[in-house]
């Protein structure tokens, strides 16, 4: 996946917005998800993340950096 960082000066509460390029049944996945919930696309990836990081901890930054 490509990423780009833009700052994000219409969401106060997130501070960053990334662009990330997805597979095309992704985003048919996401578009009818917007359509069928009302919802828009990045509130949908946002809640989504939020509860993957929920059921996946990031592991400890300090830990990661010994390992090297």
């Amino acid at each position: 996946m490509l990423v780009n960082e833009a700052v994000n000066s219409e969401r106060v509460d997130s501070g960053k917005e990334i662009k990330v390029k997805i597979p095309v049944g992704y985003h048919i996945k996401l578009h009818t998800l917007k359509v069928l919930k009302g919802q828009s696309i990045s509130d949908t990836v946002e809640i989504a993340l939020e509860k993957y990081f929920q059921t996946h901890p990031f592991p400890d930054v300090s830990a990661l950096i010994a390992r090297r």
